[in-house]
Parts: structure tokens; sequence; C-alpha cells
């Protein structure tokens, strides 16, 4: 838990920085090339909330991503789920950026 630093975590950021713009091109050209780089980029969401590691919700008992956001397992199985939506695209750019912000949030609370 106490790499979620800046420089553990920046590369997973900047990949999907990298690519969340042609992914978008790709979805509103409807180019199924957008799918696979999806699929590449819930990976590596993925091994970022991996990374992170888990805890248990003291008031349900069941073990949860420490990085994610509110509501996230949710959101995160409807971008699964409907991958071939461009919603999946907008959703998954949300969950990233939210879970920049929590990761900053817990270093600083951590130091």
């Amino acid at each position: 838990m106490s790499n979620l630093t800046k420089e553990y975590l920046a590369p997973y950021y900047e990949k999907w920085e990298s690519v969340k713009d042609n992914i978008e091109k790709l979805y509103d050209s409807r180019d199924p090339e957008a799918i696979r780089l999806m699929e590449i980029a819930i990976n590596d969401y993925t091994e970022l909330l991996e990374y992170g590691g888990k805890e248990i919700n003291v008031r349900t008992g069941k073990s949860k991503y420490v990085l994610l956001p509110l509501n996230g397992e949710e959101r995160f199985n409807f971008i699964k789920d409907r991958i071939r939506s461009h919603y999946a695209h907008i959703q998954l750019d949300a969950l990233y950026e939210e879970t920049k912000k929590k990761a900053a949030r817990l270093a600083v609370m951590r130091k």
C-alpha cells in the first residue's frame, strides 16, 4: 500500500491518456479496433486496481479494491459487459480519472 505514489501509478494513467483519444475516434468511426484497445485498457485498469490492493469492507465483510471509486464495481462491470458501446469508453475514462484522484488522496492520508 505504501506504493500508492505518483511514481508507481503514473505509467497506468499515462498509458490510458496516450490511447483514449484514439479509442474515441475508433468508436466514432465504428472501427472494431476500438474493442481490442478497450480490452487492453480494461486489463490495464484491472492491473492498476490489483496493484493498489484490497481491503475488507467492515460493513459487508467483502473484499474490495482500495483504489476503486464509489460505485466502481458496478461501473466497471458495465464497461466489461457493454464494451461495444461508446458509453463504456466514457465510463472507463471517468473511472481512470476518479481512481487517480482517490490514489492521490490515499497517498496524502498515509504520509
